[in-house]
Parts: C-alpha cells; sequence; structure tokens
C-alpha cells in the first residue's frame, strides 16, 4: 500500500515569504476590480485609496506573519498537512502572478498600453516627462510591443502547470526586473512601479524553490569538453582578464582619438547676428534659412545652426561635425554645403571671440558673406 506524501519539514521564513506573497496576491486580486469602477466614482472618491497600496502591504506583511506561526508551530506538534498549505499557495502566487502580468501583455497587444496622447506628440522632446518618453519609445513600433506582450503572456501561460513553472518564471523574470529598473528611472506611475516590483519579488520566490535544480544545472553540471592544459590556471584566468580588459582599452581609445567638445556643448541663442556689417532681423528666419536663431554644439554628435527659434527641424538646418581648439580659439566645421546642387562637403573656419561659460561670438566667411553671431548659452 502506497504511503501518503509527506513533505519535508521547511522553514519559518519559508511558510512567512509564502504566507505573505498569498495574502498580497489575494488582496490585490480583490482590488483589481477598482479598475472597472466609473471614472466619475474614481474622481468622486479616489483620494480614499491614496494609501491603498501601503495598506495592501502592511495587512500582507502582518497576515502572513501571524499564519506562518500558527502553521510552524502546528507543524512542529505534528499537526497540519503542510504539503497541501504549500501546494495550495504556490498554486495562488503562480495562478496571481499568470494573472496579472498577462494583463500587461494584452494590454500591449490591443493597443491599451504604450499609446502616446496627441498633444504629447506636439511637445519639444525636452519637456517631456520620463513617463511619456518611456511610453513614445515603446510605442513607435507596434511590433516591438506585441513582442513584448508574447513575452508576458506565454511565460503566464507556462506558470499555470507546475511542470514548467521554472521555465515561465525564467522567461518572466528578466522582462519584469527590466520593467522595474525602467519604472524606478523613468518616474513611471507609482502603481505600476510597485506591481512591477512584487511581481519580480514573487517570481524571485517561486525560482528559488528550485534553488537545488538550478545549482545542479548549472553550477554541479560537468562540461563535456576536454580542459585545456594549464595545470595552474594562471593564463587562463590571465586570458579571461585581457578579453575584458580588451574591451574596455577598445572604447577607451575611441576617446583618445576622437577627442569630443565639453567646452562649446550645449544650445546657444543667437542673440545679434550679422551679415556683411548689416544686422540680420530676429524675423527674417521666416524666408531665410540661413537667419540662424540658435546653434546647437553636441560633441560628436555634431554642431547645427537653425533657423527656427522654437524648435529644430534637419532639413532647414545647417548641419555637420566640428572639432573645437580651445588654444586657438577656432572652430573647423565641416557641413555639406546647401548652396552647391551635390551639396559638396565643405570646411569652415570659424574664430571664436570674448569667449566665455555663458556667451561667445563667432566670426567666419560664407559664401562671401562676412558673418558675425552673438551667443548667449540657453543650456
Amino acid at each position: 500500500m502506497t504511503e501518503p506524501f509527506s513533505p519535508p519539514r521547511s522553514s519559518w521564513f519559508l511558510k512567512f515569504c509564502e504566507c505573505t506573497l498569498g495574502v498580497l496576491a489575494a488582496l490585490t486580486t480583490l482590488t483589481s476590480v477598482l479598475n472597472f469602477a466609473p471614472v466619475s466614482f474614481l474622481h468622486r472618491y479616489g483620494h480614499y485609496f491614496n494609501n491603498l497600496l501601503i495598506t495592501i502591504v502592511f495587512v500582507s506583511f502582518l497576515g502572513g506573519l501571524c499564519y506562518a506561526i500558527i502553521w510552524h508551530e502546528k507543524e512542529k506538534a505534528g499537526e497540519g498537512n503542510s504539503g497541501i498549505r504549500h501546494a495550495v499557495l504556490q498554486g495562488l502566487i503562480r495562478y496571481w502572478l499568470a494573472y496579472s502580468i498577462s494583463v500587461y501583455g494584452f494590454a500591449k497587444i490591443l493597443k491599451t498600453q504604450l499609446q502616446s496622447p496627441e498633444f504629447n506628440l506636439d511637445m519639444p522632446l525636452g519637456d517631456l516627462s520620463g513617463f511619456a518618453l518611456t511610453w513614445y519609445y515603446f510605442g513607435y513600433s507596434y511590433t516591438l510591443a506585441v513582442i513584448l506582450g508574447l513575452f508576458q503572456v506565454g511565460g503566464s501561460i507556462l506558470l499555470l502547470f507546475r511542470r514548467t513553472t521554472l521555465i515561465g518564471v525564467m522567461v518572466l523574470l528578466p522582462v519584469m526586473v527590466n520593467i522595474v529598473l525602467i519604472n524606478m528611472f523613468y518616474q513611471i506611475a507609482s502603481g505600476a512601479f510597485f506591481n512591477s516590483v512584487i511581481y519580480t519579488i514573487s517570481l524571485t520566490f517561486l525560482l528559488l524553490l528550485d534553488f537545488k535544480k538550478l545549482k545542479a544545472a548549472f553550477w554541479d553540471l560537468v562540461e563535456r569538453l576536454p580542459r585545456v592544459s594549464d595545470k595552474s590556471g594562471v593564463l587562463k584566468n590571465a586570458l579571461r582578464f585581457l578579453v575584458i580588459a580588451a574591451a574596455f582599452t577598445t572604447i577607451q581609445s575611441y576617446f583618445v582619438i576622437h577627442k569630443t567638445d565639453n567646452v562649446l556643448k550645449g544650445t546657444w541663442k543667437v542673440e545679434k547676428l550679422t551679415k556683411n556689417n548689416q544686422t540680420v532681423e530676429s524675423a527674417a528666419w521666416l524666408t531665410d534659412t540661413k537667419a540662424w536663431n540658435k546653434v546647437y554644439f553636441a560633441g560628436w554628435s555634431g554642431c547645427a545652426f537653425s533657423p527656427n527659434p522654437y524648435r529644430y527641424k534637419a532639413d532647414e538646418s545647417l548641419t555637420g561635425s566640428y572639432e573645437f581648439d580651445s588654444l586657438k580659439n577656432s572652430i573647423r566645421f565641416i557641413h555639406a554645403n546647401p548652396s552647391r546642387a551635390d551639396r559638396r562637403i565643405d570646411t569652415l573656419m570659424i574664430s571664436v571671440r570674448n569667449r566665455s561659460p555663458k556667451s561667445m561670438q563667432l566670426h567666419f566667411i560664407m559664401s562671401r558673406d562676412t558673418i558675425e553671431m552673438q551667443l548667449a548659452r540657453l543650456r
């Protein structure tokens, strides 16, 4: 006769984590009904839910603590069925994660997430918040949004089966860690950040449940290929170090060979523009693309003379690369000459005068015109 399965005793900390996440799963699932509340209801009573996230965390922590203590004491007394409790709580966590993460996946596929409002599209890039930038960036390609959504939905489906839970965790965990970092550093809404953190913690918990399997697969597994003769290991370690050092040296040498400008770098406003000793009116840019109002020095990204004082547009601006010599106070500006039909590359030598951190003058000759510009730093 087959004896009933009796799992080994688990630590109190494991029970506490499992119970806390289980209570958290139940509470967040219950509060998800607020997503279907009318907008008028949320406007009227929304302030009552300002501390809802903190309350959920506190109740989950307290409930998990109390239940874990009671459960652990019963287990020590030989009472209760710990195997069933583990199965129910871990199942609750898995199904809750599958539902919650797949909701975000379907939101990307069905275009209810990563869609920028029209008024954001007409805002200057520098005025957009991290949230708006993130939404526009990821929403720019619907194909990418679908791929991300499919990873979330596919990984969630794998969580629904005990046999494929570990694979599902390994699919979803990198995705969720990336989302946590984006939510943290791009100031995404606090609710989304909270959700991404608890999903990541829960996935990590499920991953650690199979720590022995992971250790056996990724650490204890013996490599089948023969070892290259190096008894001391010094040569191999030196080679490993050289690989990383070579990568660093490659980029560092680029800095040395291609020096970037950090002196002029920034956005400059043209306070006064004279051409052949005649002052160019500030509104002349409406009909003359050489009536510049802003100058952008962007280091490796190049330089641009823009006529429009409100926004930059490449096809109406004079753009190219530049090298600044701080000793000679001169700029070597390499650009495509717009006055030539073949847009032949020309080199323009610009003299910098009265340079200070906040202002400077540029003097150069272009297409037989003597040009002087008084610039003031904007940023």
